[in-house]
């Protein structure tokens, strides 16, 4: 049970609420059952518990398709299973399967975590394939008897069998041909545990991630890190409006850009490690001039894959700052970028229409609706009101409370409405510097939502009506930004020391995760062994895993659980010498019924008391309905007889 509960662990972790107690509430019963010798749920409590579970998983998941889906199924059907689970078969097979359900983990996380996740499982399984075998040896006698090992010899044990192993897995890690892509993987229509920005946009999307503190990317910079106001990572380029929610256009997902920019002098040089998302796009700052292999440069210059990022991604960019983004804008594209859909934000029109008219440059007004975010009583807030139909209307003229998704909506609508072409740009801005490392820590709480406009001359111009409102957001970052902490634990030294350890992660991601054929040769290459084809690689590795096994064999013959005695063997130990100390010889070679005979003709007095205490050690050793081990300690303290004169 304890085994399963760590393996479930994780999976649990991100379950949605109320699946839950579908797991709990097994592995609880069970443990009552063993506490309280409860007989087995009957069978058709359990047909019905399995059924109940499958149909609330179908109707959470929409189907049983799917990772997530899935996984969880295993998850419920083991914690199940215990209902059934009172013989040393059936808890065999829990423990297996512990071990698949862990390795299922994988899917989602590989980070330097998972050690730890993976070898707790790992110890727990041994220890309690160990325990279960202890009983199965002893069934024939009933109830195995009192061995006298702690829960920390047991785990002692186990640790010293995982750590056997370690070697072996460092060789096969190490010499296993790789090829260029992994071994195996999922098909593209089962991923569905999305993470990061997502393909549209409404009030509360880029809020909820601001609670997420895994990282997104790393980037390690060639030269000087560019200044903050100038970090903004362009990911999902968003054109059209239904009135709460923005979305991409066809043409941003299928066209390419009219021309690649072209590295100058003030480029930026970076690398990227790119955490996997599911999702199609990448990330860069503005603009891309090297393009990524099997990715491809959009009309709106943003990064697109042609493969959903499902692994660890590492990309050389170049940006350049200074490129002008279309510097003529086509009718379609213009028309994309005005259209509004009728009925919603009449409040907002009119504002608007009175405020066009007074202002009618471009520029100036900008600048006026950027005046009215800094002037008035808007707040940067992560618990804004919800807002119902005219989401515009309600934010400018009542609630004056939102994200930056809030302010980046309200400003694009504001714009089409006084007919400046206006989109919706998310992202990433800011970073962590990593003093240790060097480079740029990016994580999901970072994620932003911005504008750009397109005026005559200068092209498409990023306008973040956030900087308005908070300009902590954009100097110092998100966290910064807020007056509050999002939760219990939110002490920024904790973000620091959290930040600071990425730079491990950052190692194990570079030497574990990454670990391709490429690095796999760079490793080889100092020792003359570059042009090792598979074939080598194998045979080196069997050679080297037969000389470890042989070095480890001798070991492995001798291992024990402790080298002491139990219980039950102590207390006979104490036995003999207090009848050796009497005058009687007795050695480790007689049998109880031996030592009792012997003992019995010379201690004719304490006859009756050796007979009892040899019978108990005997019944303990061998009798199906064993006594307890307090009451062989009993007799042997109170087994006190006269020393033998010296």
């Amino acid at each position: 049970m304890a085994t399963l509960a760590i393996a479930v662990y994780p999976q649990a972790a991100t379950m949605p609420p109320h699946l839950l107690p579908l797991i709990i509430l097994p592995l609880a019963w069970r443990l009552l059952a063993e506490l309280r010798d409860w007989k087995p749920v009957p069978v058709l409590i359990r047909i019905a518990a399995t059924a109940f579970s499958v149909f609330v998983l179908i109707v959470t998941y929409g189907g049983l398709l799917g990772r997530r889906t899935a996984v969880s199924l295993l998850a419920l059907m083991l914690s199940l299973k215990l209902l059934e689970t009172f013989s040393v078969r059936d808890a065999r097979v829990i423990v297996s399967l512990c071990l698949f359900l862990c390795t299922t983990q994988f899917l989602w996380s590989q980070g330097i975590s998972m050690i730890i996740y993976g070898a707790a499982v790992l110890v727990a399984s041994l220890v309690s394939m160990a325990l279960l075998q202890r009983r199965e040896a002893f069934k024939p006698k009933g109830k195995a008897p009192s061995s006298g090992y702690s829960l920390f010899s047991e785990l002692g044990f186990s640790a010293r069998l995982l750590g056997m192993a370690i070697p072996l897995a460092i060789i096969l890690f190490v010499f296993f041909p790789r090829w260029g892509s992994p071994l195996w993987g999922v098909p593209e229509r089962a991923l569905d545990a999305k993470s990061g920005l997502s393909d549209s946009m409404s009030p509360g999307s880029i809020q909820n991630l601001f609670m997420d503190d895994s990282p997104a990317f790393r980037a390690n910079f060639t030269g000087n890190i560019p200044p903050r106001g100038a970090l903004y990572w362009r990911g999902p380029v968003f054109w059209e409006f239904d009135g709460r929610q923005w979305r991409g256009s066809y043409y941003s997902r299928n066209l390419l850009a009219d021309g690649q920019p072209e590295e100058n002098n003030s480029a930026w040089r970076y690398t990227i490690q790119l955490e996997p998302t599911e999702q199609h796009w990448i990330f860069a700052l503005d603009y891309p001039v090297t393009i990524p292999r099997g990715t491809r440069l959009t009309m709106d210059y943003q990064l697109y894959s042609r493969r959903s990022i499902t692994q660890l991604k590492s990309y050389d960019m170049v940006s350049n700052p200074d490129f002008v983004d279309s510097p003529t804008l086509s009718n379609i594209h213009r028309g994309s970028a005005l259209e509004l859909p009728e009925g919603f934000n009449p409040q907002t029109l009119e504002l608007i229409n009175r405020w066009r008219q007074e202002t009618p440059s471009d520029v100036d007004f900008i600048n006026r609706v950027l005046g009215h975010f800094n002037q008035q009583e808007f707040y940067y807030t992560l618990n804004p009101p919800l807002l119902s139909r005219h989401t515009v209307d309600e934010f400018l003229f009542e609630t004056r409370s939102g994200f930056c998704e809030h302010y980046a909506s309200a400003f694009t609508v504001m714009m089409r409405m006084a007919g400046i072409p206006a989109r919706i740009v998310t992202g990433y801005q800011g970073g962590w510097h990593n003093t240790i490392g060097n480079y740029l820590l990016i994580r999901q709480s970072d994620a932003h939502a911005w504008s750009e406009v397109w005026l005559p001359g200068t092209g498409w111009t990023r306008v973040d009506p956030t900087a308005a409102v908070a300009p902590d957001r954009i100097e110092r970052g998100a966290m910064d930004a807020m007056s509050s902490r999002r939760y219990m634990l939110d002490f920024q030294w904790l973000r620091a020391a959290r930040n600071g350890f990425d730079f491990i992660q950052r190692g194990w991601n570079d030497w574990v995760i990454a670990f391709d054929s490429v690095r796999q040769r760079d490793l080889f290459m100092p020792f003359g062994m570059s042009r090792l084809n598979p074939g080598h690689m194998v045979a080196i590795m069997v050679v080297l895993v037969s000389i470890v096994a042989l070095l480890i064999l001798p070991v492995i013959m001798r291992l024990r659980i402790s080298g002491g005695l139990d219980a039950a063997g102590k207390q006979w130990l104490l036995f003999r010498k207090k009848l050796n100390d009497a005058g009687v010889d007795s050695s480790a070679a007689m049998t109880p019924e031996e030592v009792n005979l012997a003992a019995s003709d010379k201690l004719k007095n304490h006859s009756s008391r050796i007979g009892e205490i040899s019978s108990l050690y005997r019944n303990i050793r061998y009798a199906a309905q064993a006594p307890e081990i307090s009451e062989l300690e009993s007799a042997v303290r109170e087994f006190k007889p006269a020393r033998k004169a010296p």
